[in-house]
């Protein structure tokens, strides 16, 4: 790129060579022509001055296109700066943008995992009170299984009555092979029994928690037919036995109406 102070330097160099030419010009036509060397020199003269405003001009107009250029330049590296600019500026916004996404991503993936986590809890929460209510539903109700009316007793000792005509055994706790209630879960139970029999001797059971008397219901021998009942509610923790015992002396009725009865149920957990 030209300096500012080329074009004056140009025109200098340029003026010395023309009159070193022009001097020489004339010098060689004077001495071929022993003509006066004054006409040739003004002559010479004029033609560097005409060449001289020609470049002169054409300097200028270059100079001036220099300085338009330069100006193009100048505004073309303010546009490249700005275009940069907002180049950055964009570009730190979708940096900003992209990071709020990747928060967004994570924040959004650890909602996930509480919401996995929670639906898992609720599930485990579910299948937990579904398996409380379907251990909550106890309840049985027994008699004896015969085909004639008969008696059962009277011993010498307390004997165990086996309940084997079942009505009801929701849950299964009460085993109608051994006459014995199990508790399959912590809670209050109520258990109830009724005792009929023929007046020839006395008639009665002792209810027993494992193995322990609670309750006992009893009527004693009349020339008619007799029948007591008793009921109790009970406390019971899990693998808790109930069952009837037959009194020493006494009888119960085993009829095919199934008068005599032993029944039990749960009333809540605990």
């Amino acid at each position: 790129m030209l300096n500012m102070k080329t074009p004056g330097a140009v025109l200098l160099l340029l003026w010395s060579g023309l009159v070193v030419v022009a001097a020489e010009s004339g010098g060689l036509q004077d001495e071929a022509t022993g003509a006066d060397p004054a006409y040739p020199q003004q002559n010479s003269l004029s033609e560097v001055h005409a060449v001289l405003r020609e470049m002169a001009a054409l300097i200028a107009e270059q100079r001036v296109e220099f300085r338009l250029t330069k100006a193009q330049i100048e505004t073309q590296i303010e546009e490249l700066k700005k275009e940069n600019g907002a180049s950055v500026v964009n570009l730190s916004a979708a940096e900003a943008r992209l990071s709020a996404s990747e928060r967004t991503v994570e924040e959004q993936r650890a909602q996930l995992k509480e919401l996995k986590d929670s639906n898992t809890d609720m599930n485990n929460k579910l299948k937990q009170l579904q398996s409380i209510s379907e251990d909550s539903k106890v309840a049985f109700s027994a008699s004896f299984s015969v085909s004639a009316n008969k008696h059962i007793g009277p011993f010498n000792t307390e004997t165990a009555l086996v309940f084997n005509h079942v009505f009801i055994n929701i849950g299964s706790a009460y085993h109608p092979n051994t006459g014995v209630f199990t508790a399959p879960v912590r809670g209050v139970y109520q258990f109830r029994y009724h005792i009929f029999a023929g007046g020839a001797h006395g008639a009665g059971a002792n209810l027993q928690r494992n193995g322990q008397h609670v309750v006992a219901a009893y009527n004693h021998k009349a020339p008619h037919d007799i029948n007591t009942s008793q009921g109790v509610s009970l406390l019971l923790e899990v693998g808790d036995t109930v069952g009837l015992r037959l009194g020493q002396g006494a009888w119960v009725s085993a009829y095919t109406g199934h008068y005599t009865t032993f029944s039990g149920q749960l009333l809540f957990l605990m």
